[in-house]
C-alpha cells in the first residue's frame, strides 16, 4: 500500500522544465536521436569489414580436436601409426583386411599465411572504402538530424507565437464585446455591434483551440526527436526574432564537397572500382604457406600417444571456373558504372539543392522585411480604428476588420521569421555544414 502511494505521488510530481536554446536542441539530438543512433551503429558495423577482409595478408590459426572409432582398414592402420602403437601383429593379413574396431583422438593446430593473394588484397581495399562510405553516410544523417531538429524547434516556436497572437486577439475581441455592450447601454450604438463582436470572438476562439492543439503537437514532435519523454515541459529560449549566425551566405565560403552523401558515394565508387579489380585478380593463382602441429592420443585427446608437424607451401589456381569468372568481372564492371552514375546524379542534385536554398533564402529575407513593415503598420492602424470606434466616427465592422488584419499581420510576421531561419538552415544542410 505504501509503495503504491509513493508511486502515485512520484507520478503526480511535476517534471523539471528542460530549457533549450536551438544549439542545445541540436546537440542533444546528435547524441540521443534514435534514428541517428541506428545509423551510427550500422556504420560501426560496416567499419569491421576491413578486419573481416584482413585474411588476405594476415595469418590465421585454427585449432580442432576430433575423436573417432572405426573398423575402416585404412583408418585403423593410420590411427595406430599416428598414435605410435603399430605392432608387428598388425601386419597380418586378417588384421589388415578385417581389423577390430579402433579409435582415438587427434588434436591439431593449423596456421595459414597468404603470400600472394591479389584478389584478397583488392577485396581488403574495397572493404575499407565501403566502411568509409558507411561512416560518411552516418555523418550525412547527422546533418539531416540537425536540420530536422532546427525546423521542429522553429515550428514549435511559431506554433507558440501563433497561439499567443490568437490569445491577444481573443482578449481584444472580448473587450470589443464589452465596449459595444457599454455603448449600446448608453444608446450610442445598436445591439448589432455587440453581436458582431461576439461572432468575431467566437471565430477567434475556434482558431485558438486548433492553434493550441498544434502547439502541443509541435512540442511532441520536438520531444520525440530529442528522445525526451512525452509531457516533459520545454522552455524554448531562442526567439524567432533573434538573428541566427549564417555560416553559408552571400560571402560564400561553403562547398558541397562537405556533404556526407557525396563523400559516401565517392567512397562507394572507389569500392566498386576495387571490387572490379578483385574480380579480375580472382583469375590469377594464389600462393600461401601453412603449418600444422598434431597430437594423436588413444584414450583421451592428450593421453599417451605421439605427435607430428607439417609445413608447406601451396599454389592454388582455379584455371577455368566455367563462366563464373567472366560473370564476376562483368557484374563488378556494371556495379562500378552504376556507382559512377549515382555519384554524378548526386552531384547534380547537390548543385540544385544549393541553388534552390539560395533562392529560398533571398525570398525569405525579402518576405521577412515586408512582413515586419506590415506588422508595424497593422499596429498603428489598430490604434486608429479603436480611437475611431470610441468616438463613434466608424462602425464596429471597421474595428473588427482591422483587428483581424492586425492579428494576421502578427502571425505572418512570425511565419516569415520562421521561414527565414529555416531557409538559412536549409542552405547549410545543402552545403553539408553539419555533416560531421
Amino acid at each position: 500500500m505504501i509503495i503504491a502511494i509513493l508511486a502515485s505521488l512520484a507520478a503526480a510530481a511535476p517534471q523539471d522544465t528542460v530549457v533549450l536554446t536551438l544549439d542545445d536542441a541540436v546537440v542533444r539530438a546528435l547524441g540521443h536521436n534514435p534514428a541517428l543512433l541506428a545509423e551510427r551503429a550500422a556504420a560501426r558495423g560496416k567499419a569491421q569489414l576491413p578486419r573481416e577482409a584482413s585474411r588476405a595478408f594476415l595469418p590465421s590459426i585454427r585449432a580442432e580436436v576430433q575423436g573417432v572409432r572405426t573398423t575402416d582398414p585404412v583408418a585403423v592402420f593410420g590411427l595406430k601409426l599416428r598414435q605410435g602403437v603399430f605392432a608387428g601383429s598388425d601386419l597380418a593379413l586378417d588384421a589388415l583386411n578385417s581389423p577390430a574396431a579402433f579409435g582415438g583422438f587427434t588434436s591439431m593446430a593449423v596456421a595459414e599465411l597468404p603470400l600472394f593473394a591479389p584478389e584478397g588484397l583488392f577485396g581488403y581495399a574495397a572493404a575499407r572504402q565501403a566502411a568509409g562510405a558507411a561512416a560518411a553516410g552516418a555523418e550525412r544523417a547527422g546533418g539531416g538530424t540537425a536540420f530536422m531538429v532546427t525546423r521542429a524547434y522553429l515550428e514549435a516556436q511559431l506554433a507558440g507565437r501563433r497561439l499567443g497572437a490568437l490569445d491577444t486577439a481573443l482578449a481584444a475581441a472580448r473587450a470589443h464585446v464589452r465596449q459595444a455592450e457599454a455603448l449600446h447601454a448608453q444608446g450610442m450604438v445598436t445591439g448589432l455591434d455587440a453581436r458582431l463582436a461576439g461572432l468575431h470572438a467566437a471565430d477567434i476562439e475556434v482558431r485558438r483551440l486548433a492553434a493550441g492543439a498544434e502547439a502541443e503537437n509541435a512540442l511532441s514532435r520536438l520531444r520525440a526527436m530529442l528522445a525526451l519523454p512525452e509531457g516533459t515541459p520545454l522552455a524554448l529560449t531562442d526567439s524567432l526574432t533573434v538573428e541566427q549566425p549564417v555560416q553559408c551566405g552571400d560571402t560564400g565560403g561553403c562547398t558541397v564537397e562537405k556533404r556526407g552523401d557525396l563523400r559516401a558515394l565517392t567512397a562507394a565508387l572507389e569500392a566498386a572500382d576495387l571490387g572490379r579489380k578483385s574480380a579480375w585478380a580472382a583469375q590469377f593463382p594464389q600462393l600461401g604457406a601453412f603449418g600444422a602441429l598434431s597430437y594423436h592420443g588413444h584414450d583421451a585427446p592428450w593421453s599417451d600417444g605421439s605427435g607430428d608437424w607439417t609445413v608447406g607451401v601451396a599454389l592454388r589456381w582455379n584455371v577455368f571456373p566455367a563462366l563464373g569468372g567472366v560473370a564476376a568481372v562483368r557484374r563488378a564492371t556494371a556495379e562500378r558504372e552504376a556507382a559512377q552514375a549515382r555519384l554524378e546524379a548526386a552531384r547534380r542534385q547537390a548543385d540544385v539543392d544549393v541553388l534552390e536554398s539560395e533562392r529560398w533564402l533571398r525570398a525569405a529575407r525579402a518576405g521577412a522585411a515586408v512582413a515586419a513593415r506590415a506588422d508595424r503598420e497593422a499596429r498603428v492602424a489598430l490604434e486608429q480604428a479603436q480611437a475611431r470606434y470610441r468616438t463613434g466616427t466608424s462602425p464596429i465592422t471597421e474595428l473588427l476588420d482591422v483587428q483581424a488584419a492586425a492579428t494576421n499581420a502578427t502571425v505572418n510576421f512570425f511565419t516569415a521569421r520562421r521561414d527565414l531561419l529555416i531557409a538559412q538552415a536549409a542552405l547549410e544542410f545543402a552545403y553539408g555544414v553539419h555533416d560531421q
